[in-house]
């Protein structure tokens, strides 16, 4: 199997670097390498915390060649990243794209320290036989005498790579003041709208102006576009909160170290390594509002998220809800105490205190028993944050969802079934197209539109108890 050296090039705003195969500029080149998109992986800037002017981004696309596993990275200014990636890309692959184009946005990950795409990016969307071989790979590079010269590398080479990063960014002509973002840009730019079909031809270079943040969207305007569109008004006005993760939770198992050791047990809340980033719905963000992650891949709630507001008290309606509850580890001495938190379903049952697994299909059903908390604060918010990333368009059709959207308003002032069999036979087409679009896809990301409402659900074993002490 012979591989293909790495191939770059730098053109203005934008690097790209091929690994393991040929460059391509035409479909033609593109399609003769009989390439097969294995995972794309993006990493973008959160908006209004860029480093330079304009934000910047970074794309990994794997591919599975004739020569094994290959890939193209870019880099740079973000839209310009953007539509390098695009290219040739089917519509299931570019489907996948999207979806991780705007889940990426509110993540952080971007990294400046490799402007030249040399290190690969990785997340759990990758098959095993890409991020598999990448940790084998890694552990076979890690003895001591690599890792003292690869520190000292690090060391000495810190000033190059800060000369490197700005040269690369010299030529740019990025704007001398940061520019205004705005929630039109990624609404426009992935799913292909044509500003032709939204506003008129004396208000067009308003609305362009408004896509590239030049101008700020007026309340009148965005209900404007909002109407054409299908969405509401404010989501084209403002972007959502972003918060800081302070802990995770594991419902399935426990929480073990390299050696077995167990640092935390199930359902307790534990810190990681990195800092971690979501999205706060905007209904519900306050300054003291927290966030706790389930980061378990055999619970039905991976990646859900748990929002409440910090306090220092038990909350009076907790019982039987899904709470943060903090107990006072008991020991022999004062100073060997120490706080745990939980997350799960706090209930009082007769004169114990208990913890309740929320997850249905977890084995262990009760997460602590007889516990004496000092804090419980119940969870406002319990949902995927990527349900956040859904589709906000009802349909790319903008003529039908502005027909949708008058036979409603007429079927308000005047309700008649001639129009109701209108709304339902319309809404019936978009829904027939949407489908449509999804049996094309080739691609997907588990859980995107999966249970987008915020209300705790109720496992069925809750249920069940319920009904027995009734």
């Amino acid at each position: 199997m012979k591989k293909t050296p790495p191939q770059e090039n730098s053109s203005s705003g934008l690097h790209t670097r091929y690994e393991n195969i040929v460059s391509f500029w035409t479909k033609k080149e593109y399609e003769l390498q009989e390439l097969i998109i294995n995972g794309i992986v993006v990493h973008r800037e959160i908006p209004g915390k860029t480093l330079k002017t304009i934000p910047f981004a970074r794309i990994d696309i794997f591919y599975d060649s004739p020569n094994g596993i290959g890939r193209k990275a870019i880099n740079g200014v973000e839209h310009k990243v953007y539509q390098e990636a695009k290219k040739f890309l089917s519509i299931g692959e570019l489907d996948l794209l999207n979806d991780n184009w705007i889940r990426a946005k509110y993540e952080g990950k971007y990294n400046w320290n490799d402007p030249f795409c040399r290190k690969p990016i990785y997340d759990k969307t990758l098959p095993s036989w890409i991020t598999g071989k990448s940790l084998v790979d890694a552990t076979k590079k890690l003895t001591k005498k690599i890792k003292d010269q690869a520190a000292k590398a690090v060391k000495e080479s810190e000033a190059s790579l800060d000369k490197r990063i700005n040269e690369f960014v010299k030529h740019l002509d990025l704007p001398k003041e940061k520019i205004k973002e705005s929630p039109l840009q990624d609404l426009f730019l992935t799913k292909d709208i044509d500003p032709k079909d939204v506003a008129d031809k004396n208000s067009l270079s308003t609305l362009y102006k408004h896509i590239k943040g030049d101008r700020e969207l007026s309340k009148g305007k965005a209900i404007e576009y909002a109407r054409t569109l299908g969405v509401a008004p404010a989501s084209l006005m403002f972007e959502p909160q972003t918060i800081t993760v302070w802990s995770n939770v594991r419902f399935s198992s426990n929480v073990k170290n390299s050696e077995g050791k167990i640092l935390s047990n199930q359902g307790e809340c534990y810190q990681r390594s990195k800092m971690e980033v979501t999205l706060c719905p905007s209904d519900i963000y306050r300054l003291d509002i927290k966030a706790i992650r389930v980061n378990d891949p055999e619970s039905i709630y991976d990646g859900f998220m748990a929002y409440y507001y910090e306090t220092n008290t038990i909350s009076d309606t907790a019982n039987n809800k899904l709470c943060m509850i903090r107990t006072k580890n008991k020991s022999k001495t004062l100073l060997d105490g120490y706080y745990r938190y939980f997350l799960g379903i706090y209930q009082i049952f007769g004169t114990k205190k208990i913890i309740l697994n929320p997850d249905p299909l977890a084995q262990n059903k009760i997460l602590a028993d007889d516990i004496t908390p000092d804090i419980v604060a119940p969870i406002i918010s319990f949902t995927n944050p990527i349900a956040m990333f859904a589709d906000k368009v009802l349909s790319k059709n903008l003529k039908q969802v502005q027909q949708l959207g008058e036979l409603i308003r007429k079927e308000r002032e005047d309700a008649t079934a001639k129009i109701r069999n209108q709304i339902k036979e319309l809404e019936t087409k978009i829904e027939a197209q949407n489908k449509q679009i999804l049996k094309t896809k080739l691609f997907g990301y588990q859980g995107l539109l999966a249970n987008d409402n915020d209300d705790i659900i109720v496992p069925e074993f809750l249920k069940r108890e319920e009904k027995k002490r009734a």
